[in-house]
């Protein structure tokens, strides 16, 4: 049998992409998650860092089950991908899909965006410490504005697991009615992506950012980490391929997306929107997955 031939189907089949990379984004069109995937697809196709292009699909709904059956239902070798962030994970310490960390390879954060916690501008509390110091001497003294099994409410209670207090909860199902209760006296505490708080201008005052760094935007308020808090919440933009993908498949991408997050566009894009652009590859990506998921699924399990 001439060789020839058998060579070349052979590397014709290793080739990878062979067609479109489907990316299916968890929620509707126009948020965060959603733009970024398409300024990088974009970025990667303009910079032709991968030979097919990238394709962002919709698939909201379900606590992301949707985009997880999506995925499923297609290519199983990096062709199919989904772009989300840590709002997966609180899907899966409340156990909301039948999908777990199993069930992908990660390919990488792209960058994130990380929130405050605020209190009015006229609050007593001038520092995130003189606030805990408050609520140990006066458990449940402050009221947290809160929809539960949300971020904001996932994220103050890490918080408040790590530091040893407990704050009285007043349902807020958006940013919008946080921002409004706080505001009119009805909260002491909220949590706001820098960008909201920033946007926001007056009336509130940060006491602590939950990045891993200071938000240069933000250079006076200090991170939870800083303070001796091992507390952290990137939200980062998270590139997921299905758990069977080969490795070299899954090199490719992180390679492109490595290199358009690097990109001097790209990077101003972030830092004119409160967000920090940075590259984790895939499997440091997921151990920080997992620790998080363990913090997650402790405050899960306080959740009646």
């Amino acid at each position: 049998m001439p060789v020839g031939p058998i060579g070349a189907s052979k590397a014709a089949a290793q080739e990878f992409p062979a067609k479109p990379i489907e990316v299916i984004v968890p929620f509707k069109p126009g948020g965060r998650t959603d733009v970024v995937a398409r300024l990088i697809g974009e970025k990667i196709q303009e910079e032709g860092l991968l030979s097919q292009p990238m394709a962002v699909v919709n698939a909201d709904g379900g606590a992301g089950a949707n985009a997880v059956n999506r995925m499923r239902r297609g290519d199983e070798d990096g062709h199919t991908i989904v772009h989300w962030h840590h709002q997966a994970l609180i899907a899966m310490a409340m156990e909301l899909g039948d999908f777990g960390l199993e069930d992908f390879k990660s390919i990488g954060y792209t960058g994130g965006g990380s929130p405050v916690w605020v209190v009015r501008e006229d609050s007593e509390f001038d520092t995130l410490d003189e606030l805990i110091a408050h609520l140990k001497e006066n458990p449940r003294g402050l009221v947290e504005a809160v929809g539960i099994g949300t971020i904001p409410h996932f994220v103050g209670a890490m918080l408040a697991n790590e530091a040893g207090f407990e704050t009285r909860y007043v349902t807020a199902n958006s940013g919008a009615d946080r921002l409004r209760l706080v505001l009119g006296g009805n909260a002491d505490i909220a949590l706001f992506a820098a960008s909201e708080y920033l946007a926001q201008g007056e009336g509130l005052k940060a006491l602590v950012y939950f990045g891993r760094e200071r938000l240069p935007d933000l250079p006076d308020v200090p991170t939870a980490m800083e303070l001796g808090y091992d507390v952290s919440w990137a939200n980062p933009n998270w590139w997921l391929a299905p758990a069977s993908t080969p490795d070299e498949h899954v090199a490719a991408l992180s390679a492109a997306l490595e290199a358009a997050i690097n990109d001097s566009e790209i990077v101003e894009y972030f830092q004119n929107n409160t967000l920090q652009p940075y590259w984790t590859p895939g499997d440091e990506a997921m151990s920080d997955a997992q620790k998080q998921l363990e913090a997650l699924q402790a405050v899960a399990a306080t959740i009646n």
